[in-house]
């Protein structure tokens, strides 16, 4: 006695198209469809009815009881001629989508969220290859484009993406973390590339763009907008003086004698670490250090000193006290120091324009670990517009998805 299954046209949501049989195989499940003949052929430009010119077989998936069996939509498409406007159209069923459904698309993309690639076509039963354009197209059919009104600030950097100084360079906007560029490498072309994408009012009403102390992207930023101010990240800065401090451990290390040594040992992340912000145990081994050794001392006071400038409240405060490190750092008898010193010098103003703008790259970091992960799940990267459209997916809530061809 055949099974009568209730409800099959609500769940396939093909209007137009009615559900002849459902065939299990064994291994599969079919639906077979046809078309509703008591309806037109319309023609989607001009509403007119078209003339059935041939019909063609199609074998569609669709989301089916697990990775051991997949559905399947069997049925014909008709094509039919538009005689008033000389047009060809071919129907299909509502969310078909070449040879996938619009909903098995979507279910795939949401596994390629969470999983690998090759898990997620494991739990699907098709190629990891096939995973990733399934997803691909999915994103490129879902994800808005990025808002490019009303910038204020900007936040930019490169990451490493593959080996080989492989590198691209990153572009979010620091009011709501959403990722607005990416470019292949990491030279003055990528980042101009994305401000000639601007109107000139939406570069003119940007403020700030914070970066590294990468002087190719600041010229570019003065170029393009030459009303922004630039901050150097300050996150970049203290771990450009931390490597400074390591600089002048590892002399320390190489011009004590054999029994101060003892002292210098394991003290690197002690040594980089706030005031206050050790262990009694490890704070007693920091003490001993900075009494043995003047020049670790003195890089360790002015380590803390420096993290002062971006606890200033006004860009005269701040001056003043960078101008004051900075003195002091010039005025060091440890070379490593005063070459440091030497070159916040260069950079005061986009230092202190901290203290105008508030803005860090700790955004941008949290969106580079983003990336690594998204590279370690798939193995690498294929391709460097589907990294970034996976990267702003976990950023930006998607568009629903609507039936029809991409």
């Amino acid at each position: 006695m055949p099974v009568q299954v209730v409800g099959i046209q609500c769940f396939l949501n093909t209007p137009g198209w009615l559900a002849d049989r459902v065939v299990f195989s064994g291994k599969d499940l079919q639906v077979e469809l046809h078309r509703d003949r008591r309806l037109a052929l319309r023609c989607p430009h001009c509403g007119e009815t078209m003339t059935p010119s041939r019909t063609q077989s199609h074998r569609v998936r669709d989301i089916g009881l697990g990775p051991d069996c997949p559905l399947w939509l069997i049925y014909a498409s008709t094509q039919g001629r538009c005689r008033p406007c000389g047009r060809y159209h071919t129907e299909h069923p509502l969310g078909v989508d070449g040879t996938t459904t619009i909903r098995f698309q979507a279910w795939v993309s949401s596994m390629c969220r969470v999983m690998t690639l090759a898990d997620a076509g494991e739990m699907a039963g098709i190629d990891p290859s096939t995973a990733w354009r399934i997803d691909d197209r999915h994103l490129r059919r879902t994800l808005p484009e990025p808002c490019l009104d009303g910038l204020t600030h900007l936040l930019v950097d490169e990451k490493s993406i593959r080996r080989r100084h492989g590198y691209a360079t990153f572009v979010i906007n620091a009011g709501n973390g959403e990722p607005l560029h990416c470019a292949e490498g990491k030279r003055s072309d990528s980042l101009a590339s994305f401000f000639e994408k601007l109107t000139p009012s939406q570069r003119a009403s940007i403020r700030a763009v914070c970066m590294d102390r990468a002087g190719h992207f600041r010229n570019v930023v003065k170029k393009y907008l030459p009303q922004a101010d630039v901050v150097f990240d300050k996150f970049h800065i203290i771990a450009n003086y931390n490597a400074t401090i390591d600089a002048v451990r590892r002399q320390a290390w190489h011009d004590a004698e054999q029994q101060d040594k003892r002292f210098i040992k394991g003290q690197r992340y002690n040594l980089f670490a706030r005031k206050g912000t050790l262990k009694p145990e490890k704070q007693v081994d920091l003490d001993a250090l900075l009494t043995a050794n003047a020049s670790l001392s003195e890089a360790y006071v002015l380590g803390d000193q420096l993290r002062s400038v971006w606890e200033q409240r006004s860009v005269e405060t701040a001056r003043q006290a960078l101008d004051d490190w900075i003195a002091l750092a010039l005025a060091s008898s440890v070379a490593p120091i005063r070459a440091f010193g030497a070159s916040l010098r260069r950079s005061a103003t986009e230092i202190i324009a901290y203290a105008k703008h508030r803005i860090t790259n700790g955004q941008m970091e949290g969106f580079n670990n983003l990336v690594s992960r998204l590279i370690h799940r798939a193995n690498g990267i294929r391709s460097l517009l589907y990294l970034f459209r996976r990267a702003r997916a976990a950023v930006v809530r998607p568009r629903p998805a609507v039936c029809g061809p991409a």
